[in-house]
């Protein structure tokens, strides 16, 4: 006699917010249709030099001020990256903050920030493993770790929306828009250019994009350089410049010591190459993108941008992954160098 066992079949119950984030996408569809049907976005301004944030007006064109002046230097402007950088720092220092505060009774707790940290940290170092030595990577990682970071931040900071589009308004003569007065000191800039007679303005944003200021990049390439050379240094000792010039095998064999004289030269060329290629690669790839989301803004203001926004999101992330690793394997290199 064989008994029928009888299943109870319940229903699966869906979510509430399983497509909470499907509805606040259409929300923020219908929002950008709504908004660039009565302001239309302004006709891009690109400028590879930054703007100053101080500054007068003469003649209707406005002309910087410097901010401090360094004696035998010369004049620091307030550029509009400033800002930038100090939201960047900001930032890092939230998350220091944040594991500090998960962390400060001496035991790791693997949640929130520190997990989501832990996570990169480790998937990060891991890739690099087999390409540092091990008594090495606890001088290394930590730099690559933190200038991973850093560019990381300032790449993906320059996708907010308040970034290139709020700002100081100025009144100009020549190539102007008409903006609409919606307080004592607030403007609202419209894509209809200023006619003969009309008062035209122009913005100066708050808030650029820090890594695509060329100072930025740059400032970071010549660090990185520099530490290149300390860890070699710290690995070999003085003997590791004999890379680029070895006096004393010169004079102990001219021949050979030619031969390596011109390699040595060579070698420091192509140190210093590297400045041109950590700062202007980083630099090229984010001054273009930001050029890319102001123009499709501008073109094609409604989901295009959108999609462009998320390519960007992803080439900052796998640059900041490029300058990392580049400077681990450079410095990888410099411990390893013969002397």
């Amino acid at each position: 006699m064989t008994e029928t066992v009888q299943t109870e079949i319940r229903p699966v119950e869906k979510k509430k917010g399983s497509k909470l984030w499907l509805i606040s996408l259409l929300l923020l569809v219908v929002l950008n249709f709504v908004v660039v049907k009565f302001y239309k976005p302004v006709e891009p301004e690109i400028n590879i030099a930054t703007d100053s944030l101080l500054f007068h007006m003469e003649d209707g064109v406005a002309v910087r001020d410097p901010w401090f002046t360094i004696p035998f230097i010369g004049d620091v402007y307030l550029t509009n990256t400033m800002p930038a950088i100090a939201l960047v720092f900001i930032l890092l220092l939230l998350l220091a903050a944040a594991v500090h505060q998960q962390t400060k009774d001496g035991q790791l707790k693997s949640h929130g920030v520190v997990l989501l940290l832990e996570i990169i940290f480790s998937a990060l170092t891991g890739m690099t493993d087999s390409a540092v030595e091990e008594k090495w990577r606890d001088r290394i990682y930590p730099f690559f770790l933190t200038v991973f970071m850093y560019v990381l931040i300032a790449n993906l900071t320059k996708l907010l929306p308040f970034f290139e589009t709020f700002g100081l308004v100025y009144p100009t003569n020549e190539n102007g828009f008409i903006a609409q007065k919606w307080g004592s000191w607030f403007y609202a800039i419209q894509s209809t250019a200023a006619e003969a007679g009309q008062q035209g303005y122009r913005l100066v944003s708050l808030f650029r994009g820090a890594s695509t200021d060329l100072n930025f990049t740059v400032a970071i390439a010549i660090v990185t350089v520099i530490l290149i050379q300390v860890i070699g240094v710290k690995a070999h000792g003085f003997s590791y410049f004999h890379k680029f010039i070895d006096i004393k095998g010169m004079i102990t064999n001219p021949k050979k010591g030619l031969i390596n004289g011109f390699v040595g030269i060579l070698e420091l060329i192509s140190e210093i190459a590297k400045i041109a290629s950590f700062g202007f690669r980083l630099f090229g790839n984010m001054f273009a993108g930001m050029v890319l989301l102001l123009f499709l803004g501008y073109m094609v203001p409604w989901l295009v941008n959108t999609v462009i926004l998320l390519y960007e999101a992803f080439v900052g992330i796998l640059q900041a992954f490029i300058f990392g690793m580049l400077a681990t394997v450079f410095m990888s290199m410099a411990v390893r160098s013969e002397s």
